[in-house]
């Protein structure tokens, strides 16, 4: 792939990602301003479980087609099936432990009663949204990265205008709620049309053997992702068991990970991972090196600057979003923004 091609392709991925990162910077801010800080911190706390736990559910699986659709050269269909059965699967592990007793669990951990209700509605969550995890992986190794960002800016900014509209009208927490947890839902068919639109091959039934490569592949990098999760989301699972939920909502508007990390980081790991695998898999492991060190200079140069300034303006910042309800939100932001230098670069698509 030439380099203008790689350019423009992290251009596309990264300004759909930058417009979904800022619907719902706009969504959680008006949550912040408009609900009390009980039901802006429940809100918080339930998509908090799923967020803490999906990398140990998805075992990257997701990143293994990355790697297995682009050298696969009869049957994609297979891949992407035997990777959704996966999926599915684990969904029902993570599903059946909420509903037999975990959410009860959870919400006397975080010492918050109304987590008893939202935990039952999250239930049936992750059975129509670990799914839509892969079409990323799907579209991008098969070049379709301009389809992607597009299913990905019209559906993001759908829902987050729904759930933007339904906390000025209601102003609680639950229609808004049901909104974020229960659109996938929706979407799932628009995104298996997508998936398997764009691989070749005949649908196929599950293949034991080949679930067993998948996960031999994905398990490492799954056990990466969730330690890289772990290092992100520990802090606020310990703040909601120690701590009452106002304090709680003070703490996560303050320690959140400033957006252009993930936009950035993301979008270039997405597309470099394709190349990297075909030069490894050609034997050229200097190459594949190279690419991979430009992306993390690519990377500290837009970073590293938006952290220093964001260091001098980081008071006027919070106080701007969040107004002077959160003014306690400054400390845990500061702390967040030394985590930066280490975040230039995706170390998975290495693995």
């Amino acid at each position: 792939m030439s380099e203008t091609s790689r350019t423009t392709k992290v251009l596309a991925l990264s300004m759909g990602g930058t417009l979904n990162k800022l619907a719902l910077i706009v969504s959680g801010v008006l949550a912040a301003r408009i609900l009390s800080k009980q039901d802006f911190a429940t809100m918080k706390q339930t998509m908090l479980i799923y967020s803490f736990v999906s990398p140990i559910l998805i075992l990257g699986l997701s990143e293994a087609l990355f790697y297995f659709l682009p050298k696969e050269k009869k049957s994609k269909k297979s891949i992407v099936i035997d990777n959704l059965f996966l999926l599915f699967i684990l969904s029902i592990a993570f599903s059946s432990f909420l509903y037999f007793g975990g959410g009860n669990l959870i919400a006397g951990y975080f010492h918050n009663d109304d987590l008893l209700i939202t935990l039952k509605w999250l239930v049936p969550y992750p059975m129509f949204v670990m799914p839509s995890v892969i079409l990323g992986a799907v579209l991008v190794s098969q070049n379709k990265v301009f389809v992607f960002t597009l299913y990905q800016v019209i559906s993001k900014l759908l829902i987050v205008s729904i759930v933007i509209f339904s906390i000025v009208l209601t102003k609680n927490y639950k229609v808004p709620l049901l909104v974020q947890i229960y659109s996938p839902l929706f979407l799932l068919p628009v995104v298996l049309i997508l998936v398997f639109k764009n691989v070749s091959g005949k649908f196929t039934l599950p293949n034991k053997k080949s679930m067993g490569r998948l996960l031999k592949y994905s398990i490492p990098l799954g056990l990466s992702g969730m330690l890289g999760t772990m290092t992100l989301m520990i802090d606020k699972l310990i703040v909601s068991t120690m701590c009452t939920t106002e304090k709680f909502a003070n703490y996560v508007n303050g320690a959140i990970e400033i957006p252009l990390i993930g936009i950035i980081t993301g979008s270039i790991a997405s597309i470099i991972l394709v190349d990297m695998v075909k030069y490894i898999d050609s034997g050229d492991k200097t190459k594949a090196l190279m690419l991979f060190k430009k992306a993390a200079s690519k990377s500290a140069m837009i970073l590293l600057p938006v952290m220093v300034f964001l260091i001098i303006t980081g008071k006027a910042f919070i106080l701007t979003l969040y107004s002077e309800k959160y003014l306690e939100s400054i400390y845990p932001f500061y702390i967040y923004l030394f985590i930066l230098p280490i975040r230039i670069v995706v170390y998975g698509s290495a693995m």
